[in-house]
């Protein structure tokens, strides 16, 4: 074979027989080009895709135009052409030397495979593209959506959420937990100043206790209105509640009558509940220092007015920074507004986010927030049962805010200030029970995780059951100890609320995957319920029963339903089974 022939081999990518899986056909009834295994062929670097063709037909890939593209002052197509004259000479020289010449054919074949494997390479990146699972160009301008659904830029994009450093996180959670501590502050200093509006209004103590349950009974309403609009707004519309919180607080402390203070305290309830229940822990800090800080101020010369300026004070504090730093946390809402900036930069009217084709009606946020939680808390064993348990184990802890008055001031003597230290024992025991969630769950729940790959959701109910143990003993120890035991048993309700209502909410979500959202509605709407109630039978139970029986009978209940998290360990998996909501192994 001469030289001229053996380059002429070469150059047509139809003869070559190095790489035949890049090898094309032309159709000879149109100028199209199909493509037998999708691969880049040799050259293809000289043009520039267009746009597709609406005349292109499927399965078909269409060769476009060569269009000359400018690299370092020269046409490609010049560097080619001197590229084969130089190839030409080198071939020509190894005439008369077989060794050179081999040489130079060998490197030429060399160069042919090593543009072929480019091409593959450039094929498959551009498949990959299309699929949707590749990495792809960061031009938003050029960038394929697969289904026109915007994502997030790759695996490590910054404005993933989950992608925030730790420290970030963890600050935000702290924030955040901040907010809900001062709405649970705000749910129990009004307790204390509960004799104090008796005797202004002319009215009983249980009747000014009604400004407690009915700030309590807005959180009733609060996740009706709040969770819907953090579906389709995002997580920050959470601070129109809290905004809204802090304007009807100033309106409890600036109020004339009785009835404004009832009002004012109701929707003050409502804007409160939008606070996220981020942190465990800030649900019961936040109820157990108010007393302590509510008494102080109003056996004090500022009066019951200032407990509620005190929580539009701290509101505020917090709430306009956490306005200011905390951004949106919702991955979904962030996309739909990453969609909608490009949809105007581009012109691209279809992209989209996954979260723009979700059911945001009336009657889906009805059937999530009100229907669905009522419809389990009736039909669902699990629901009911853990539900009930966790909103008794809630309510006693309001419960308290009117006994303890009841037992250290009328029964020892104490001061209010005095008694009101008491609460501090419940807050220690919820920090002993943080720190037992956090062994169960790195040392058990984790470990589990890491021998078997999953969990059962009954491995939740670890530290339910120890609490199951611990909240009756904490009772009848308020009942019937001396002072000292009686302070030790309200650390026990402090271990015991923790591990049992942090705990429970595991389970449902655990349990009730996809209806998760419903089932923990159903806990926040008959738990409120149960916080309300509560304090309005605190003194009536106490002062016709007396302490000790008093004590004795919540203890009983608590035994009683202390043995929901040992049935369900056993049973669990069955009922689930024969649920249809929950999770079936």
């Amino acid at each position: 074979m001469t030289p001229s022939s053996r380059r002429n081999s070469l150059a047509s990518p139809t003869s070559n027989p190095i790489s035949t899986s890049t090898a094309f056909a032309n159709t000879p009834s149109t100028p199209r080009t199909r493509y037998q295994s999708g691969h880049v062929i040799d050259h293809l670097d000289s043009y520039i895709l267009r746009g597709e063709d609406s005349t292109h037909s499927p399965g078909e890939s269409r060769l476009p135009s060569p269009v000359p593209s400018i690299r370092g002052g020269e046409r490609r197509d010049d560097m080619g052409r001197r590229e084969e004259d130089e190839e030409e000479r080198t071939l020509a020289s190894g005439s008369g030397n077989g060794g050179a010449g081999r040489d130079g054919l060998d490197d030429a074949e060399k160069g042919l495979r090593s543009r072929d494997g480019a091409g593959a390479d450039v094929g498959e990146k551009r498949r990959s593209e299309e699929r949707g699972d590749g990495e792809q160009s960061l031009d938003p301008a050029t960038r394929k959506w697969k289904n026109d659904v915007v994502t997030f830029d790759s695996k490590d994009d910054p404005a993933n959420p989950k992608n925030w450093t730790f420290r970030r996180r963890y600050f935000l959670v702290a924030l955040l937990g901040l907010t809900t501590m001062c709405s649970t502050f705000a749910s129990s200093i009004f307790s204390t100043a509960t004799p104090a509006v008796a005797a202004q209004f002319g009215v009983s103590t249980e009747v000014a206790t009604l400004g407690t349950s009915l700030f309590l009974c807005g959180f009733i309403l609060g996740p009706i209105i709040f969770g819907p609009l953090s579906e389709v707004y995002g997580r920050k519309t959470i601070f129109i509640g809290t905004f809204a919180f802090i304007c009807f607080s100033a309106g409890t402390a600036t109020a004339k009558d009785l009835q404004t203070i009832m009002l004012t305290r109701f929707w003050a309830g409502v804007g409160a509940s939008a606070a996220p229940s981020v942190v465990g822990l800030a649900i019961v800090a936040g109820p157990t220092v108010s007393p302590v800080i509510g008494s102080a101020v109003t056996v004090s010369h500022l009066g019951w007015r200032w407990t509620e300026y005190l929580v539009v004070i701290l509101s505020s504090f917090v709430g306009l920074i956490s306005v200011v730093v905390v951004p949106e946390t919702f991955a979904p809402v962030i996309l739909t507004r990453k969609a909608k900036k490009l949809r105007f930069e581009t012109k691209r009217w279809a992209l989209h986010s996954k979260h723009e084709e979700n059911d945001f009606s009336l009657k889906h946020f009805a059937e999530k927030t009100l229907t669905r939680p009522i419809v389990m808390l009736l039909k669902e064993p699990m629901v009911t049962a853990i539900c009930t348990y966790n909103s008794f184990t809630y309510g006693t802890l309001y419960l308290l805010f009117s006994s303890v008055p009841i037992i250290f001031e009328e029964g020892h003597g104490w001061t209010p200030i005095q008694s009101s230290l008491t609460f501090l024992a419940v807050l220690v025991g919820t920090l002993i029970a943080a720190f037992l969630n956090y062994l169960y769950s790195r040392f058990v729940f984790a470990r589990h995780i890491d021998r078997h790959g999953s969990a059962p959701p009954e491995m939740r109910l670890g530290p339910m059951m120890l609490g199951g143990i611990v909240f009756p003993v904490g009772f009848f120890l308020l009942g019937w100890a001396p002072v000292a035991g009686k302070i030790v048993g309200l650390a026990f309700v402090g271990v015991a609320f923790l591990l049992i209502f942090q705990a429970g909410i595991n389970y449902l979500i655990d349990a009730y995957l996809q209806y998760s959202a419903s089932a923990v509605a159903a806990n926040t709407f008959l738990r409120s319920i149960f916080a309300s109630a509560l304090p309005l039978v605190a003194m009536p139970l106490f002062h016709n029963l007396g302490v000790g029986f008093a004590c004795t009978l919540l203890g009983c209940i608590a035994a009683v339903l202390g043995v929901v998290p040992f049935v369900f360990y056993r049973y669990g998996p069955k009922l689930r089974g024969m649920s249809s909501f929950a999770k079936a192994d």
